[in-house]
């Protein structure tokens, strides 16, 4: 495709496309900036920065300075078409694009090329936002790394040498390295939090079913809704998290005649006025020191200022009951994506499946309807039990991940690697616990980054809110980043 020639931005230094969305937004409407300038800012990012951390992997920076130019233009006429008007993204590979690959690191899908946006990015464009390209991603997204024989592998921006996470990682480290000003990953099994964390920058994974997945993943219908899997934005600051999920969340277009699309606020004001659960660890899950510790230190530094704070109180159910549960709905869920001859395997390992992530994922994959039925009463047990629970607390603190981010390691398959916990080797997989453990709900999770850990790598809290009360976790995470738990750009 050909485009017109484009004038010359504003001199942009790559340190400019550090800017949070809200901070940039304020500029536009100031007129002390451009989109034409933010997007060259993010170019030079991406020419500085890309070769080495591999965040995103499809650019079309033409395009983005083309529709960067009509942005200007509508701005300069007063015509601008919301809050995002100007402010490029980037998009996880596996949301379609119209003309772009959506792959999800399948050499077999390396052909595919979309007929059309997917519902978040259709959102996103309709108020102005500029798309840069898109970001990496492990192979069928089934991984807490990120590479594929198609695109390569995704590094820490803060230390090359280790994941960013997955299977959002290639959209937190192009949010963490200037790349981007917001990404908008998926989180089934932790894929948009654990990269959060890994990375040193926010998330959010939002209530199960607010944000439409039409345009999601490889599934031929293009489902609007998939089960325990949710869309939500990466970006450097929980203000702009706020601000991006409404420009995303409501209805699809077949539902959009008949529903209404409100989030409950969240009448909490400071930090003193929240009640609050702190669960650093999980015997089902240890974590390491280096992450137990920060969230240890940030519940004592929430007591200091005035906040209620309860230390390991846990909702009434069986976590195990409810881990084995998670598994077994999750590869249920995923399994739409397998093959035929994957699934026939899985068949023929599923009999005699034992609690084990390695076994349970095969189960998973070949339950009948009538056991999936079933498994739902027990998840409408658990969804109970979290009530309870929030009914005494607004907010739950625990982490995103066992361990700060861990070597680059993809020998093997995901289920057969073990990760350093205090010394002692644990499954990999053993992780997915603070993923289902409020995800096999459908609960709001927001990731927000508490500073260096003792090992100087990145730490965050996974800050878990009723469903449906996303405000409200995003209410505690901007107090935690007005009160300078904030981003930090990593050392060059």
């Amino acid at each position: 495709m050909t485009l017109p020639d484009l004038p010359q931005a504003d001199i942009a230094q790559p340190e400019a496309s550090f800017l949070p969305v809200h901070q940039a937004a304020a500029q536009l409407a100031r007129g002390e900036t451009t989109a034409l300038a933010l997007v060259d800012a993010c170019h030079a990012a991406w020419t500085a920065r890309n070769a080495d951390i591999n965040a995103i992997v499809l650019a079309d920076f033409e395009a983005a300075r083309h529709g960067a130019v009509q942005s200007d233009a509508r701005r300069r006429a007063g015509q601008t078409l919301g809050p995002l008007d100007g402010i490029p993204f980037s998009i996880k590979e596996s949301f379609d694009v119209a003309g772009w690959p959506t792959t999800c690191g399948s050499p077999a899908r390396r052909d595919h090329r979309a007929a059309s946006d997917a519902v978040v990015v259709e959102r996103l464009r309709a108020q102005g936002a500029i798309l840069l390209g898109k970001t990496n991603v492990p192979l069928g997204l089934r991984d807490w790394q990120s590479y594929n024989a198609i695109y390569g592998t995704t590094r820490n921006p803060h230390d090359l040498s280790r994941t960013p996470g997955g299977s959002s990682g290639g959209s937190a480290a192009a949010v963490c390295a200037g790349l981007s000003y917001f990404d908008i990953g998926s989180d089934i099994g932790s894929s948009l939090r654990n990269p959060a964390h890994y990375c040193g920058v926010f998330s959010h994974k939002s209530s199960h079913g607010i944000v439409p997945l039409r345009g999601h993943g490889n599934a031929a219908a293009g489902f609007a809704a998939q089960d325990i899997n949710v869309a939500g934005p990466v970006a450097r600051s929980a203000f702009d998290l706020e601000l991006i999920l409404r420009a995303i969340a409501g209805p699809d277009a077949a539902d959009a005649p008949a529903w209404q699309f409100e989030l409950p606020p969240c009448n909490r004001e400071r930090i003193a006025d929240f009640r609050v659960a702190v669960l650093p660890t999980h015997p089902l899950a240890e974590v390491d020191g280096t992450v137990s510790g920060a969230i240890e230190g940030l519940g004592d530094w929430l007591a200091g200022q005035g906040a209620q704070v309860h230390w390991n109180v846990r909702p009434d159910f069986d976590a195990a009951a409810l881990w084995r549960t998670y598994v077994l709905l999750l590869r249920a869920t995923t399994s739409l994506h397998m093959d035929d001859a994957a699934f026939a395997d899985a068949l023929g390992r599923a009999p005699g499946a034992g609690d084990d992530y390695a076994s349970l994922q095969f189960a998973g994959a070949t339950l009948s309807h009538r056991d999936w039925l079933l498994l739902q009463q027990a998840r409408a047990q658990f969804a109970a039990a979290w009530q309870r629970f929030f009914a005494d607390y607004d907010v739950l603190l625990c982490p995103a991940a066992s361990t700060t981010a861990f070597p680059l390691n993809e020998s093997g398959e995901p289920w057969q690697r073990t990760i350093d916990v205090n010394g002692s080797a644990w499954p990999l997989t053993s992780q997915l616990f603070w993923a289902g453990h409020s995800g096999l709900c459908g609960l709001p999770s927001t990731v927000a980054p508490i500073g260096p850990a003792r090992d100087g790598l990145p730490v965050g809290v996974q800050i878990v809110a009723p469903r449906f009360c996303d405000l409200t976790s995003l209410r505690f995470a901007q107090l935690l980043e007005a009160a300078g738990h904030a981003f930090r750009p990593p050392r060059d």
